[in-house]
């Protein structure tokens, strides 16, 4: 027992066995094991090998081949280093210690004569400071300096729920999906696309109680500029009508009490229609909303659009004249309330 404990002392713990760590690379080599025993960090391979669930074998492969190659070296390098006795360990440990405390006094000998002086100095003025400080100068500036102002995230409001007025009022659109039978139809004719640069040349609504028409309210306004030969083509209203319309501010009132509190109906009013209300002031207050958009898009259609839904409606009036296209989106409304 004594000679095989002798043995193993010998081969597997004061040197490295160049058969063991070849078979360890043969066997066990995908996992690292060969690098564990010959102290060069198996860890990556066997990482690779256990986290891809085998599959980084293709990986582990190509380095194991390179390393059968490199075995002899690492051995070599194992038992060269296993050699240095412990004595001559403690002479290099020792000779090491000390170089570094002759460093080290010498460093702390000339740092102390160098801060004498500035001690001395900063004791001669009238500094109130803590017992045991010392007044250190340094004279640097820094090289990089802020390109730009700190600024605190600011929580973002919903655009679904919360519009702005232009007297920086805010107004809360609620959005309903259930069908009302009191309502209020709305449609606009505009100069453009944009609610803060374009102007409303037609407003129209509709208000019906238990689904029955009581009252229309038809207006065409004085957009104050030249209409653009395409709006005039599209919508059908020439410059001489609006020359003659009213001013925004005389009806504004009128139409704000026309719809009341009840909720108003319109195609995309969601994403049209009601911003231009606002920017223009015709909505003071919170507001009910009924897109009839999504109705139409479940028809199955080609397209959502209202002169493509009046076609399959059999309605038979003018498109892009407000007035038309509020009881166009009525007709939709009331389609939807019977078949959806």
């Amino acid at each position: 027992m004594k000679k095989i404990k002798d043995l193993i002392d010998k081969n597997f713990i004061k040197s490295k066995n160049i058969w063991l760590a070849y078979l360890l690379a043969i066997f066990f080599g995908t996992f690292g094991l060969h690098r564990f025993y010959l102290k060069k960090n198996g860890l990556k391979m066997l990482l690779i090998t256990v986290l891809t669930l085998g599959v980084g074998v293709i990986i582990t492969y190509p380095i194991l081949i390179m390393d059968l190659f490199k075995i002899p070296n690492w051995v070599k390098e194992c038992n060269k280093s296993n050699k240095i006795s412990p004595t001559g360990k403690t002479i290099q440990t020792n000779q090491s210690n000390k170089h570094i405390n002759n460093t080290v006094t010498s460093t702390s000998s000339n740092l102390n004569n160098s801060l004498g002086a500035n001690i001395e100095e900063t004791n001669l003025s009238n500094v109130d400071r803590p017992r045991n400080s010392q007044v250190i100068n340094y004279d640097f500036k820094p090289k990089l300096q802020p390109v730009m102002e700190f600024k605190p995230k600011t929580k973002m409001k919903k655009k679904s729920t919360r519009t702005k007025t232009n007297s920086s009022e805010t107004i809360k659109i609620s959005r309903l999906r259930k069908l009302r039978d009191d309502y209020v139809v709305v449609d606009i004719e505009t100069t453009g696309l944009s609610p803060s640069e374009d102007k409303i040349i037609q407003l129209s609504a509709i208000k019906y109680i238990d689904n029955k028409e009581i009252a229309v309210f038809n207006e065409y306004i004085n957009p104050h500029n030249k209409l653009s030969d395409f709006i005039i083509n599209l919508t059908g209203i020439t410059q001489d009508v609006v020359d003659h319309g009213k001013e925004l501010n005389d009806i504004k009132d009128d139409f704000i009490s026309f719809y009341g509190d009840l909720p108003l109906v319109g195609h995309y009013i969601n994403g049209f229609d009601i911003k231009f209300l606002i920017a223009n002031n015709l909505v003071i207050k919170n507001v009910a909303t009924i897109d009839t958009l999504p109705l139409a898009r479940k028809l199955d259609l080609k397209n959502a659009k209202l002169p493509t839904v009046k076609k399959f409606l059999g309605i038979n009036n003018n498109s892009h004249d407000s007035l038309d296209d509020c009881y166009t989106t009525n007709a939709l409304y009331q389609f939807a309330k019977e078949n959806f």
